[in-house]
């Protein structure tokens, strides 16, 4: 699959469990997790970091870390009703809505060294193309360099799963 952004609903089986996993203080990633997002990438996958999460707020940011990551929201339909989730942006001056490749840096004469003053958060040189609402059991998987924030009312709980090509 060549999208950068998959939105897929009714993710787990019987996700009541993973949502009781936040009760309990631990991040439940079983192989149906890592099946289920295997199967959409259509290749193996491996964890690298994984987290339950409730409600967060972020800068604009880019993870080169990794290759995917998975925000699985476990909070109940009632809680979750009509709140947003994960945000999209591109940068104003370049258009690009990734983490610049080499030749993207060579491109638009961006310095190694001025990254952060060049990509900084100032709200000015960001537009949002796209958020993604919160639902339960709703998983929505991006590429890590794609540019965005995390701006999550702070009782919404949700899987954070940082992945790389297997």
């Amino acid at each position: 699959m060549n999208s950068q952004i998959i939105v897929v609903d009714d993710f787990y089986d019987f996700p009541y469990q993973y949502h009781k996993s936040f009760d309990e203080s631990e991040c439940l990633i079983t192989e149906e997790t890592v099946g289920k997002i295997s199967q959409i990438l259509g290749h193996s996958i491996k964890i690298v970091e994984a987290s339950n999460e409730m409600g967060t707020s972020s800068d604009v940011v880019a993870h080169l870390e990794c290759d995917w990551i998975a925000v699985i929201y476990m909070s109940l339909p009632l809680e979750v009703f009509g709140e947003m989730g994960v945000h999209f942006y591109s940068h104003l001056p370049t258009g690009l809505e990734t983490f610049p490749t080499e030749n993207e840096m060579v491109k638009y004469q961006i310095d190694q060294n001025e990254l952060e003053k060049v990509f900084a958060s100032d709200s000015k040189l960001w537009k949002e193309y796209g958020c993604i609402g919160a639902k339960y059991n709703r998983m929505v998987l991006f590429k890590g360099n794609r540019w965005h924030s995390y701006n999550i009312n702070k009782n919404i709980r949700y899987q954070k799963v940082i992945i790389s090509n297997g």
